[in-house]
């Protein structure tokens, strides 16, 4: 039997998808050099989508639900110290953004008396404290290496869990822009998209005074997992009326839709790297408390433009269009932003993760 890892990571409305996400990724990996990854979730909302994303792919992971709430780890607790004592994983890997010094030091007991073998690591998007683990990952581009102690620091772009689509992507950048995709990752609770769409493809036909393109722009939408149907709704009306525009559900191919893109916009996220893996010019703007940070970190090395946070920044849309128009034929422009971005982001940071992870076991 191959070493067993959990890996708990949770998925909704409010926290997207990315954590599931990426988190599937590293487990692919783990799989493929032999390991048996499990999910640990802690309700029926995060097991459905995993088995929504899952069936995307194509693939499967056993997991196991602790039934607790995903905003307040402590409530892991006993659940997780019985499962701990009965299965003793060789790894367990934690990704959320809720974990507090408290959940840690309840962890470190539980592993001690119950699976004393059993090797932590935790996926840092924060930087709110020294996680006390045998391994951390923070893929940011900007990092501070001297607040970590574990034994194990895999930081840096090269360690972004980019899935293997994003390997060998070759891109070419064209001397006038004419395609857009556009991302807010599993979930748009802004409606960002909705409104940019409207602006570019309704609000200049009413004559208003908002930046617009010279000709007509196509724009490959990504309708999230977890897209309220109502708004799901409003997209398709507005692609029935606007042919350029393209509406793509449960994508298989994300790294085909970004290769045929001239530029793209985006939250911040996995996205954003699998967009730079790719080498598509991109504006990115945030939406949640841990993308504010790291997207700067591409605006300040050249790989993506940040267009500010939308929850503060009534501007933010009509940046995001001005660069666009702007980019259109500045071929210039596009391809320094283009060659920054695949200069700065892994293709096999989930593999590395993984492999660290059954070295440490």
């Amino acid at each position: 039997m191959g070493k067993k890892v959990w890996i708990k990571a949770n998925g909704n409305g409010i926290i997207a998808t990315g954590h599931i996400r990426r988190c599937m990724t590293i487990a692919k990996e783990l799989a493929d050099l032999g390991a048996e990854p499990e999910f640990i979730l802690s309700d029926e909302d995060s097991a459905d989508l995993l088995k929504t994303l899952s069936d995307e792919d194509g693939v499967f992971y056993n997991a196991r639900i602790l039934h607790s709430v995903f905003s307040d780890p402590l409530t892991d607790f006993p659940a997780l110290s019985e499962i701990l004592r009965d299965e003793k994983p060789d790894f367990f890997l934690i990704d959320s953004y809720f974990m507090t010094e408290e959940y840690f030091n309840l962890l470190s007991s539980a592993v001690k008396e119950n699976s004393p073998g059993t090797k932590t690591g935790y996926i840092d998007d924060l930087c709110k404290f020294d996680y006390p683990v045998d391994m951390v990952v923070n893929y940011d581009l900007i990092f501070d290496e001297s607040m970590y102690s574990a034994p194990v620091k895999l930081l840096g772009g090269e360690y972004a869990p980019l899935r293997k689509q994003f390997s060998d992507i070759e891109y070419k950048v064209k001397d006038s822009a004419g395609r857009a995709f556009l991302s807010t990752g599993g979930t748009d609770p802004y409606h960002v998209i909705g409104t940019m769409l409207k602006s570019v493809y309704e609000e200049r036909e009413l004559n208003r005074n908002v930046p617009c393109f010279e000709k007509d722009i196509s724009c490959d939408v990504i309708v999230g997992a977890l897209f309220e149907d109502e708004y799901k709704d409003e997209l398709k009306e507005l692609a029935g009326n606007h042919p350029e525009i393209m509406l793509h559900e449960y994508v298989t191919d994300m790294s085909e839709i970004m290769k045929d893109a001239d530029f793209a916009v985006t939250a911040g996220g996995t996205t954003l790297y699998e967009l730079c893996a790719v080498g598509v010019p991109t504006v990115v703007f945030s939406m949640a408390d841990n993308q504010m940070e790291f997207v700067k970190g591409f605006d300040k090395v050249g790989a993506a433009k940040y267009a500010g946070d939308v929850r503060e920044d009534d501007k933010v849309l009509r940046k995001i269009v001005t660069w666009g128009v702007a980019s259109v034929d500045n071929k210039a422009f596009r391809q320094k932003m283009s060659d920054s971005a695949r200069s700065i982001v892994g293709r096999d940071g989930a593999k590395k993760i993984a492999e660290a992870i059954l070295e440490l076991t």
